[in-house]
């Protein structure tokens, strides 16, 4: 089969249009009209050669004409009745726990949600007494099964929200004399969505920030989550302390060596109950990035910042045209300009060759003392910026069209991004620039409310132009040969290497790789697998895999390759999870489990 069979095989029978005419009709007009009556043809014969050379001088000729087409089956789609996006959850009852997306389910002993550091304490005790299993969960916004226990105690810290000021006593005298900046302890279960006012209303702010605000600050520091920026490691970085409840229901105060407490000062109890004090390189490096499998943790001591602005310019180009830049050569001496000039940068990139010469966007922040400095612009995420395009509303009116017409999701994206760069269309060729607060500028805005997944890749910066290369020629090989399509743009990031033993970015400067998946769209997690497969090797050169994003793809011989430290953190882990309490079926996915 040629590319635009497989390609048209997709589709469903539809009855033929009917032909008309207009004198009045204008070249648009007739493109369009012309691309109505190749689809239909191609639906009940889509090995019509002569329609199909119809149909590709039409993509390559008249895109928006295409696009115009493309609009109206979206809405047409809003009126039709069509089947859920998901299968209907399992008969269950209350007591069972699911992830945001439905895709995750457990059955647990029972749920609870702990009011104070006594509570986890309790909690704890109770459960090794029963020899029961525990686990945190959070807002259930991994997509893996990192938190997925059958059988246990699950523990929801959302009722654990407090954020106050650190004890200046405590501290040794230079543990943020350099610094400058501020140190709160921030209880586990408060989201960043709401941390984030909250520091915005004393006039502090995160120091930096990933695109989504809904998790809980314990499932985001602890899964390696991260922003963009080569001088910013991921969140777990501005952790200075991580306070747990260990399976014999002893509180420890973990911290690196040369942490930011006094020994001498270190206080006995907090809340009322015994901490311990343990400043180890080896147990906080553990801890950084942890995955819920030391304990239950109940607060951090965060380091955060003054507010500030930022200042985000947005320029359309192409991946042909930026790769130069991020050439493994490039590298050699210090990063590239292209990344190390503003404070944060990315690139949202069309995966697709085929009629947009993979059309990018790139993003380039730049900080701004101070968050009194006025809006300029506004935020542009693709995927609002398509459904307004299309005048769609709702999110499964889009997947409805792109399970129809996979082949084009291209064209869809190619869109999107021309609305993301370029939105006041004056056509002027100056990047599009929007000035705000840092944490709306940061998250993804209206984007964070859709059912979506997402598999990201996290690679040797050095080795991003090959390893995204290598991404682009899979990505066209699946759409020729099994008609598989992303419904979205990549997202790439570069991120300071991290200290953490299982952190994706640790030990060496990162590029991120978010290939977000629209969920209704059934090829997706297929798409994703052959991704994994394709681009991590064992070898600690590899391409790593976010440990929140992905969709149970890692096994254990994954991690012992990539992560040269890896025996040192089951060695800790092994310490702290002597029983087993800790077991879930994440730590028998990776071989771990005690």
């Amino acid at each position: 089969m040629s590319a635009f069979q497989t390609l048209f095989c997709c589709f469903k029978k539809t009855k033929p249009a009917q032909k008309t005419t207009n004198s009045e009709d204008t070249p648009s007009d007739h493109v369009e009209r012309v691309v109505q009556e190749v689809l239909r043809c191609l639906e009940s014969n889509p090995d019509d050669e002569q329609q199909q050379k119809k149909i590709q001088q039409s993509l390559e000729a008249e895109p928006n004409a295409i696009f115009s087409v493309f609009k109206e089956e979206a809405n047409r789609q809003h009126n039709i009745p069509s089947k859920p996006v998901l299968p209907g959850p399992k008969p269950s009852v209350d007591e069972d726990w699911v992830n945001c997306i439905g895709e995750q389910r457990c059955t647990p002993l029972k749920k609870v949600k702990p009011q104070s550091l006594q509570d986890m304490v309790d909690i704890i005790n109770e459960a090794r007494r029963l020899k029961q299993r525990v686990r945190a969960v959070g807002s259930g916004h991994a997509f893996s099964d990192v938190a997925r226990t059958d059988g246990a105690v699950l523990v929801n810290p959302i009722l654990l929200n407090d954020v106050r000021p650190v004890d200046a006593k405590v501290l040794r005298d230079d543990a943020i004399q350099e610094r400058g900046n501020t140190l709160l302890h921030v209880q586990a279960g408060i989201t960043v969505r709401n941390l984030k006012v909250e520091l915005d209303n004393r006039g502090l702010a995160l120091i930096n920030m990933g695109g989504y605000d809904g998790q809980t600050i314990s499932g985001t520091l602890s899964t390696g989550t991260h922003g963009s920026g080569i001088t910013f490691g991921p969140l777990a970085s501005f952790a200075r302390a991580i306070i747990l409840v260990s399976e014999s229901g002893t509180v420890y105060q973990i911290e690196p060596s040369q942490g930011i407490t006094d020994p001498s000062k270190s206080p006995a109890l907090l809340d009322g109950v015994p901490i311990t004090l343990v400043q180890s390189d080896a147990w906080y490096r553990t801890a950084h990035t942890s995955m819920g499998c030391l304990g239950l943790i109940h607060s951090y001591v965060l380091e955060v910042t003054p507010a500030y602005s930022i200042r985000e310019q947005r320029s359309s180009t192409t991946w042909a045209a930026v790769k130069p830049a991020l050439s493994p050569a490039q590298w050699s001496a210090r990063p590239p300009p292209i990344v190390s000039d503003p404070d944060h940068f990315e690139l949202i990139l069309n995966p697709y060759t085929r009629w947009f010469r993979n059309a990018c966007v790139t993003v380039s922040r730049t900080r701004l003392p101070g968050a009194h400095h006025p809006q300029v612009g506004q935020r542009q995420d693709w995927l609002s910026n398509l459904l307004q395009q299309i005048a769609v509303e709702r999110t499964p009116d889009l997947v409805a069209v792109l399970r129809k017409f996979p082949f084009l999701s291209p064209l869809a994206i190619d869109q999107a991004l021309t609305t993301v760069a370029g939105h006041d269309g004056d056509g002027d060729g100056q990047p599009d620039v929007y000035v705000d607060k840092s944490f709306n500028v940061f998250t993804l805005g209206t984007a964070n409310d859709i059912s979506a997944f997402a598999l990201e890749l996290h690679c040797p910066a050095e080795r991003c132009v090959p390893t995204i290369d290598a991404l682009l020629e899979l990505f066209d090989q699946l759409a020729d040969r099994e008609c598989w399509y992303m419904a979205g743009p990549l997202g790439v990031r570069f991120v300071k290497a991290s200290e953490g033993y299982l952190a994706p970015q640790a030990g060496r400067l990162t590029c991120t790789i978010e290939l977000g998946m629209l969920v209704g769209l059934e090829t997706g997690r297929e798409l994703a697998r052959r991704v994994k497969e394709r681009l991590c090797t064992r070898d600690e050169e590899s391409a790593r895999v976010h440990w929140g994003l992905d969709l149970d793809f890692v096994s254990g011989e994954d991690v012992r390759a990539w992560y040269p430290d890896f025996e040192r953190w089951v060695e800790v882990y092994k310490e702290l999870n002597t029983t087993g309490m800790f077991n879930n079926r994440f730590t028998d996915r990776l071989g771990i489990s005690v």
